[in-house]
């Protein structure tokens, strides 16, 4: 079996490239006075499937609104983009990154690139493995004195070459103009082309009903169209999703608190690059939100600010879909309120929601692709060790493949699926675990072998081992294209020690550490209890912490050198040491 899987992977090596461009996240902005352990980047990535959280300690200005983040087809760290610079995976400006604009507009209002949702897309030059597009709008303007009207009046790129300045990236082309109009606010996404390798990049002309469509293909960057649909897009803050399979495409514009919001739903041809079936809600009431779609394409959900709500794209009647699935309730006096604002679908198929405010802490969908209130909304689900203002990062959705059987599918790149999944261990029971398939370009068919003699043909199932051990568990995935197979080791119920999987899943910062420590648990532990000890064996701290991020606040700990473990289930998970410094 493993020689033929070689065989395969060889075989169809051009097909199946991991596609994992939106592997890394990284939220968080400098702030406060430095050093201050509340600021800062938290890296999130996703790796093996699930979300894992770490703060790497730097400084650099950060992300707000624009937070464009890529990574190499495999997951690897390559650039970021803020509205303001390029940087590379060293966390330094791209060797020639800065001074990206080519015109800077008036700017009445005082809104830059950094502040504008969207304002940054990367894309991968069909068939030139060594090239990066940025795409970006010129500076945020405000056009018309007489009242705030959010435009930009350039589309412009820049050209990365990834393998200059010794691999770290250089940009070689940057302040090339594309289009030269007043255009829509940010709102840069893109989707594939029916042939699943080029892509398309829709522009609006700002509170107009008109579109310019461009193609993105091996001969460089081409304006294919215009196209006049339905009624105009009304502008303002905002933010667009295409769904995985880029049949829709949703646009959330707030206005202002007086004239509401605009939701701007549209089919769309990956052949053609052209927008039908308009369909234009408009609610008096809303403020700062956002828009994304479920992993299966079908539910598009909405924040309003103070609350979230699901539609149903496939009904005819979308306002009549729409199902309440959130309402934000107000903090106590003195905290900052954790409302709903951007939101983006995450590679471990969950929605992740930013808030408008400076909080610690993301909101997540876990199920989007459930109906109604099942798909199991959680407020403040992820605790983060920085502040985060207003972000979450961008990115299109990278693994959808060709059309197959369209009449644009000419060149020969069938969907053959890459197997993926993910796990969660029941809290109460260890041995219960739920499997989620992550496998993408259109399988068919789901096999999963669970080591222990039993399996399951079923999607995401959940299975019952009868007792503790090393299992290894694969995931068959296959269409009428071809197969592949996904094997990993999961350590149920042995000793912690013995779980280098659950060792990598605990972490504890920053070190040294003034006030509060934090505590990051990846996975669901029972009963977890953090434990810190002073030199003399003393115990001076002790706390439950909870998955995600824990901050753990000793404003009366003395500096000097101490001893933590984490305890789980009645037996320690983990040790090591920190030092507190004034």
């Amino acid at each position: 079996m493993k020689y033929t899987i070689l065989i395969l992977f060889f075989l169809f090596a051009k097909d199946i490239i991991a596609q994992r461009h939106d592997n890394n996240w990284l939220i968080g902005y400098e702030g406060g006075i430095i050093p201050n352990d509340e600021f800062g980047i938290a890296h999130l990535s996703f790796s093996e499937g699930s979300l894992k959280i770490e703060e790497n300690g730097i400084f650099w200005g950060g992300f707000h609104g624009n937070d464009c983040v890529f990574s190499d087809s495999v997951g690897n760290l390559v650039a970021t983009f803020n509205g303001y610079r390029i940087n590379d995976k060293s966390w330094s400006i791209m060797q020639n990154g800065d001074s990206l604009w080519y015109e800077e507009e008036p700017n009445l209002f005082g809104y830059s690139d950094g502040d504008i949702i969207q304002a940054g897309l990367f894309l991968p030059w069909p068939e030139h493995p060594d090239s990066l597009f940025l795409f970006y709008p010129s500076q945020g303007n405000a056009k018309y004195p007489t009242g705030l009207e959010l435009a930009c009046m350039h589309l412009q790129y820049a050209l990365i070459r990834l393998s200059g300045n010794g691999g770290l990236g250089a940009v070689i082309k940057k302040r090339e103009v594309v289009l030269e109009d007043t255009i829509q606010y940010g709102r840069l996404l893109a989707v594939k082309h029916a042939n699943g390798r080029d892509w398309w990049l829709p522009i609006n002309e700002i509170n107009t009903n008109r579109y310019y469509h461009y193609l993105i293909d091996p001969s460089g960057i081409h304006l294919v169209g215009q196209q006049s649909i339905g009624a105009p897009v009304i502008d303002g803050l905002s933010q667009a999703a295409f769904s995985p399979d880029g049949r829709f495409l949703a646009v959330y514009n707030s206005i202002s608190s007086t004239v509401g919001v605009y939701l701007d739903v549209y089919e769309f041809d990956r052949c053609e690059g052209l927008l039908s079936n308009h369909r234009q809600l408009h609610y008096t009431s809303g403020n700062f939100g956002g828009c994304a779609i479920d992993p299966n394409s079908r539910y598009l959900f909405v924040s309003f600010n103070t609350q979230i709500y699901q539609y149903d794209l496939y009904n005819d009647d979308l306002e009549g879909s729409r199902i309440l699935i959130a309402e934000y309730v107000p903090p106590p006096p003195g905290i900052l309120p954790e409302t709903f604002f951007s939101m983006q679908l995450a590679p471990d198929d969950k929605i992740y929601i930013s808030s408008v405010n400076t909080v610690k802490s993301l909101h997540v969908i876990h199920a989007p692709d459930e109906p109604g209130i099942n798909c199991q909304f959680e407020r403040v689900g992820i605790k983060l060790p920085i502040h985060n203002n207003a972000s979450v990062t961008y990115n299109p959705y990278f693994r959808l493949g060709p059309l197959d059987g369209s009449p644009c599918d000419t060149l020969g790149l069938d969907n053959r699926p890459v197997a993926w999944w993910r796990y969660e261990q029941d809290t109460l029971d260890p041995l219960q675990v739920a499997f989620r398939d992550l496998s993408y370009y259109e399988p068919t068919y789901w096999h999963w072998d669970f080591g222990d003699g039993s399996g399951s043909t079923e999607r995401h199932p959940t299975h019952q081992f009868d007792s503790a051990g090393v299992y290894q568990v694969c995931l068959i995935v296959s269409n009428t294209n071809s197969a592949d197979t996904l094997c990993r080791t999961l350590y149920l119920g042995v000793s912690a020690v013995d779980n280098p999987v659950l060792q990598s899943q605990v972490q504890v910062w920053p070190n040294p550490f003034r006030d509060p420590l934090s505590v990051a648990l990846n996975v669901e532990l029972r009963s977890p209890e953090f434990r810190l000890y002073d030199q003399l064996g003393r115990l001076v701290h002790r706390e439950r912490p909870a998955y995600g991020l824990t901050e753990m606040a000793m404003p009366g700990l003395p500096a000097g050198m101490y001893f933590w473990e984490l305890w789980a289930g009645g037996e320690r998970v983990k040790s090591g040491k920190v030092v507190k410094i004034e």
